[in-house]
């Protein structure tokens, strides 16, 4: 297939390896005709430049120094400073015509602006709300640091040719807070490429239930909230017949470890790290019940969590807490636990522990919902129709096989 334009996507909280929604991305705009480059944080372990399939890989160091406030303005300025040399670079060496700005954080845009003087496109993929973020993290909405994330928000959005939201909560955002034009705003939700899971199956009986978790472990995701179900449920309730799985790494990961031990439930909850896509696969397969325990706060009341797809898309029936746009994924394949409290966790995970034709019924439900509605193939035409738009493009230029036939 000719090339149809490059892309370069700046991404900023994780390496590439790891980031499931910007893999999709690049894999449809490959598919569509495109050459992709990707500029991310290098893992330790990983090269700093590299090929992955056909992507470019452009990786840089990131230092976090002193406490919190320090260490992120240090990573922050880490990452504008050698996320723009490295933009540079693949401007000479490869060309683009087209940078996406994936967030967290908002304070990138500097990179975006100085490229739309010689002409290149800028599309924000806004995959979080940092001031609701810091809103939960320091329990306030005001402070010169709230402003300067208001701003930054601002000028992320603004600056943009086109913005790409993961649900219509953040969508409102971009337009209310952004004003950002409706006909520039597109929602392209975090749902799972099915060739993905493919080999899914029906739930079955069997004597021990397995609760899994896959996600971030940051303080906003609430994986202590799981620990401290677990704890009520293995010890104060004497369940044996119950132990967690939790995947994936985070800030949070040594401490919660250690609550772990401190609470007396090691023995149940296994922690695997960050592990790779097969290695995934077959942990959320074994398990019958995905738990998402992000608690209801500013952020995570209105965000759509990738997690929740993949269970769904593994027939794995979901626990949550009761948030908006969680029931907009999941709609009857999950249980909502009504407080914001660990108990109220577990007493959802106890119900369908208990009730193997309830966890059957909403497992089938929510792999449906999937593919009638929540695939990433739903996702792909709202997003190539952004990049049509930004670069004016023709429609049949860049739409991959798969859709032109729908």
């Amino acid at each position: 297939m000719a090339c149809v334009g490059k892309a370069l996507i700046l991404i900023e909280d994780g390496s590439f390896l790891f980031d499931n929604r910007v893999k999709r991305e690049v894999k449809t705009l490959q598919r569509a005709g495109f050459e992709v480059s990707v500029i991310c944080p290098r893992y330790p372990g990983e090269r700093w430049a590299d090929d992955v399939g056909q992507t470019h890989v452009y990786r840089y160091p990131k230092f976090a120094i002193g406490g919190p406030v320090l260490g992120h303005i240090c990573e922050y300025s880490c990452s504008l400073c050698f996320g723009g040399l490295l933009a540079l670079w693949v401007a000479v060496r490869r060309g683009f015509g087209v940078l996406q700005l994936c967030n967290p954080p908002d304070v990138l845009f500097p990179i975006a602006v100085f490229f739309k003087l010689f002409g290149k496109r800028y599309i924000f993929d806004h995959h979080d709300l940092c001031p609701e973020l810091f809103e939960t993290q320091y329990r306030k909405r005001s402070g010169s640091l709230y402003r300067v994330l208001c701003w930054a928000e601002r000028r992320s959005l603004g600056a943009a040719h086109g913005v790409i939201s993961t649900n219509e909560s953040y969508r409102r955002v971009a337009m209310e807070r952004g004003k950002v034009p409706a006909t520039r705003v597109v929602v392209v939700r975090n749902g799972p490429d099915l060739e993905r899971f493919r080999r899914w199956q029906e739930p079955m009986p069997k004597p021990d239930v397995r609760v899994g978790y896959i996600g971030n472990m940051n303080p906003q995701d609430g994986v202590d909230q799981l620990i401290h179900a677990a704890r009520h449920i293995c010890i104060d309730l004497e369940r044996k017949d119950i132990d967690f799985v939790l995947v994936g790494k985070g800030d949070s990961f040594p401490g919660l470890k250690q609550l772990s031990r401190d609470l007396g439930v090691e023995g149940a909850v296994r922690f695997t790290g960050r592990i790779s896509d097969e290695e995934v696969f077959k942990e959320l397969s074994a398990c019958d019940i995905g738990c998402q325990p992000d608690p209801l706060n500013p952020l995570n009341n209105v965000s759509t969590m990738n997690k929740v797809m993949e269970y769904m898309a593994l027939a794995k029936p979901v626990v949550a807490f009761d948030l908006v746009e969680t029931r907009v994924s999941c709609g009857e394949a999950a249980l909502y636990a009504s407080e914001n409290t660990p108990e109220a966790l577990a007493r959802e995970i106890l119900r369908l522990a208990d009730d193997f034709e309830l966890r059957r019924k909403m497992g089938l439900a929510g792999r449906r919902r999937i593919e009638e509605k929540l695939a990433w193939k739903y996702s792909e035409e709202p997003f190539l129709k952004l990049y049509r738009e930004v670069l004016s493009l023709p429609t049949t230029e860049t739409e991959p096989a798969s859709l032109q036939t729908e």
